[in-house]
């Protein structure tokens, strides 16, 4: 059995986007910074580092990899 998808109003979204976007206290940053990862997020980071090393192998490729994307982010925001 498949579980539904959550679906927001725009007027949640815009909340939770304020929400997110807000200046974090000192102290709720380091209640957070506190907290160990669980296993499935030190797995998730771990294979993001694996494949970007990868897909990226030296500090080149990975300074020409962000050169080109903010050529493209730079047309699509212009």
């Amino acid at each position: 059995m498949s579980t539904p998808i959550a679906t927001l109003t725009a007027e949640e979204r815009e909340q939770l986007a304020r929400w997110e976007e807000r200046p974090l206290p000192p102290d709720e940053f380091a209640a957070r910074v506190a907290v160990p990862m669980s296993d499935y997020e030190r797995e998730s980071f771990e294979d993001m580092v694996s494949w970007f090393t990868r897909r990226y192998p030296t500090a080149g490729d990975r300074m020409r990899a962000i050169r080109i994307r903010m050529r493209r982010l730079r047309r699509r925001t212009a």
